[in-house]
C-alpha cells in the first residue's frame, strides 16, 4: 500500500468516527430531553454541544485535516473524555460500567495517530475529581447504589489507583504498540523502495542491453555497404597509394564488424587488449566510415588538428571505435535539424602533465543540451532525443572508464555541443 492510499484510509476512518460520535451523541441527548435515560436533562446540554462539535468537524474535515490536524484531535479527544467523564458522574462514579471508555478512547487515538501528553492527565484529573467530590459528599451521588462502594477507603482508592494507573500503561502501551508498527512500516517502505531501485536498475540494464543491440544493428547496414564499395574499389586499377588506403579502410571495416559481438555482450568485459593506436589515423578511418551513413548527409566533417599529429593512445581498438562511433551517431543526430548547415568539428591535442593524454572534442552545431540535464548526466538515464533512452551515454562512459579515460560533456558558446574525451597517452 502506498502511503498516499493509507493516508486516504486514515481520513476517511476519522471522518466516520466523527460522524458516528456526533450521531451518538445526538440520540443521546434526544433521549436525555425526552427523558428515556435517568440523567438530568441539563446533561443534554452539553451533549448536544459535542454533538454538533462532531458534526462540523465531519463537514468541515478537508479543511480542518489539512490545517489544523493534529490540534483538532487533541480537541475532540478532550471533548470525548468530558462527555466520559459526566457519564461516569451520573453511571455511577466509582463503579460506573463507562470507566473502560476511557481506555478506547486512548487505543483509538494511538490507532489514528493523535496520541498526546493532555488527554490521560485530563481524563485522571475528571474521573479523580468525581471520585473524590462524590466520596466526600463534595458533590451528590446520582446513583445511590454506589453508597455502599463509598463507604469503604480502602476499595475507593484501590479501584481509583487500578484505574489512573491503567489510563497511563494503556498510553505507554500503545504508544509502544504503534512506535513498532511505525517503524516496521517504514522498514518494509525501505525495503520496497531499495526492491523498486533494483528493479530500476535490472530494467536499465535491459534498455541498455536492447540498445546496444539496436547500435550494433545501425552499424551493420553502412558497414556493409562501405565493405562492398571498398572491395569493389580494389577490384579497379588505382594507385598503389590509394589502394594501400583502401585495405587500412578495409581492415578497420572488418575490425568494426567483429566488434559488434562486444555491442551486443554488453556488460561482460569482451576480450579485446589494449594496444597502441595513433589517434590522428583512427579518426581518419572512423570519419571516412561515418560519412557513409545516411545521416551523414549534408554534415562538414572538420579536423581541427594536423594530420601528422603525433598522438598515440594505449586502448582497446574495438572499445575506442564502440565509444567514438556512439559520440559521432549522437553528434549526427543533434544537428539533423539544423537548416543553417550541419557541422562537426573534431579538434585533438595532447595535455596532462608531460603531454600523458590525448584529448578529442567531438563538437556539434545543434542545439545542445538544457543545463540542468547536463547536472544530471550518469545520474539517471537522461536523454533529449523523442524515442531515446539515454543510456547510450553510460555504455560509452563505461566503455571510456574501462580503458582509463575520461567524458565530459559542454554546450559551447556558440551553441551546439561538444564532448571532451581523454585517454591515456602511450
Amino acid at each position: 500500500m502506498t502511503e498516499a492510499s493509507r493516508e486516504d484510509r486514515l481520513k476517511a476512518a476519522l471522518r466516520f468516527n466523527a460522524l458516528a460520535a456526533g450521531s451518538l451523541a445526538m440520540v443521546a441527548a434526544l433521549l436525555l430531553l425526552a427523558g428515556q435515560i435517568p440523567f438530568p436533562k441539563t446533561v443534554a446540554w452539553p451533549t448536544l454541544a459535542a454533538s454538533l462539535i462532531y458534526f462540523a468537524y465531519f463537514t468541515f474535515f478537508e479543511h480542518v485535516y489539512k490545517s489544523y490536524h493534529r490540534p483538532a484531535g487533541i480537541a475532540l479527544s478532550q471533548v470525548g473524555s468530558l462527555l466520559i467523564t459526566i457519564s461516569i458522574y451520573y453511571t455511577g462514579g466509582i463503579v460506573s460500567p463507562l470507566a473502560f471508555l476511557y481506555l478506547a478512547m486512548l487505543v483509538s487515538e494511538a490507532i489514528y495517530g493523535l496520541s498526546n501528553n493532555f488527554t490521560v492527565p485530563v481524563s485522571a484529573a475528571g474521573y479523580l475529581f468525581v471520585v473524590g467530590a462524590q466520596y466526600s459528599g463534595f458533590l451528590p451521588n446520582p446513583a445511590v447504589w454506589s453508597d455502599v462502594a463509598y463507604r469503604s477507603p480502602a476499595f475507593v482508592i484501590v479501584i481509583a489507583g487500578l484505574l489512573v494507573a491503567y489510563l497511563f500503561l494503556t498510553k505507554s502501551m500503545s504508544d509502544q504498540i504503534l512506535k513498532g508498527l511505525r517503524a516496521r512500516i517504514e522498514r518494509e517502505a525501505a525495503e520496497r523502495a531499495a526492491m523498486s531501485k533494483k528493479f530500476s536498475e535490472l530494467d536499465a540494464s535491459a534498455q541498455i542491453g536492447a540498445l546496444a543491440h539496436r547500435i550494433a544493428h545501425d552499424m551493420r547496414a553502412p558497414l556493409s555497404s562501405i565493405s562492398g564499395y571498398v572491395q569493389m574499389e580494389m577490384l579497379r586499377e588505382i594507385p598503389a597509394e590509394r589502394k594501400a588506403e583502401l585495405e587500412a579502410l578495409s581492415a578497420t571495416v572488418n575490425s568494426m564488424t567483429e566488434s559488434l559481438v562486444c555491442i551486443t555482450r554488453f556488460g561482460k568485459v569482451c576480450d579485446a587488449p589494449a594496444e597502441r593506436i595513433n589517434a590522428a589515423e583512427f579518426f581518419r578511418q572512423l570519419l571516412a566510415i561515418a560519412a557513409f551513413s545516411p545521416l551523414a548527409r549534408g554534415v562538414k566533417f572538420v579536423k581541427k588538428y594536423s594530420e601528422d599529429l603525433d598522438a598515440w593512445v594505449s586502448a582497446s581498438r574495438s572499445d575506442m571505435q564502440q565509444a567514438y562511433f556512439n559520440i559521432v551517431k549522437n553528434a549526427l543526430e543533434a544537428t539533423l535539424n539544423n537548416s543553417a548547415g550541419r557541422t562537426i568539428e573534431v579538434s585533438m591535442r595532447l595535455t596532462g602533465g608531460a603531454q600523458n593524454e590525448v584529448e578529442v572534442v567531438v563538437a556539434d552545431n545543434g542545439p545542445g543540451m538544457p543545463p540542468e540535464l547536463l547536472k544530471s548526466l550518469f545520474r539517471r538515464n537522461i536523454t533529449t532525443k523523442q524515442d531515446g533512452t539515454g543510456v547510450g551515454l553510460v555504455i560509452t562512459r563505461d566503455i571510456l572508464t574501462r580503458n582509463d579515460g575520461y567524458i565530459e560533456f559542454r554546450n559551447r558558446p556558440e551553441g551546439g555541443l561538444e564532448v571532451i574525451t581523454r585517454l591515456p597517452a602511450a
